[in-house]
């Protein structure tokens, strides 16, 4: 008997050159790290394979100028003392840590 799967998280093949996706992923990856660069916005770090550009939190309000009219899937997620805030620019994520803030009681 097959097992129930209730978690449904979808299986992401790992990226190959050798699929049709590689060179177009390249190129929206490359094209929107120049992008961001010439703009002036501080990269923390590039992750090519997660698709993700990380950008320094001082640079945010420079990218919101720049890029904010592209912003698609606007994301938060906990990671311990900090927030990671992602945001997806024409099929690359762009992401940035904020501390995170503690309500008055």
């Amino acid at each position: 008997m097959d097992a129930l799967n209730l978690a449904g998280a979808p299986v992401v093949e790992p990226l190959s050159i050798l699929t049709e996706a590689f060179p177009a992923r390249l190129s929206a990856f490359n094209e929107l790290t120049r992008e961001i660069r010439e703009a002036g916005v501080s990269i923390k770090l590039l992750v090519f394979l997660d698709n993700k550009i990380f950008i320094e939190q001082d640079s945010v309000e420079l990218f919101m100028e720049r890029f904010g009219y592209q912003l698609r899937g606007i994301r938060y997620a906990p990671a311990g003392q900090s927030t990671c805030n992602t945001v997806t620019v024409r099929g690359v994520d762009v992401a940035w840590f904020t501390l995170v803030k503690e309500q008055d009681l």
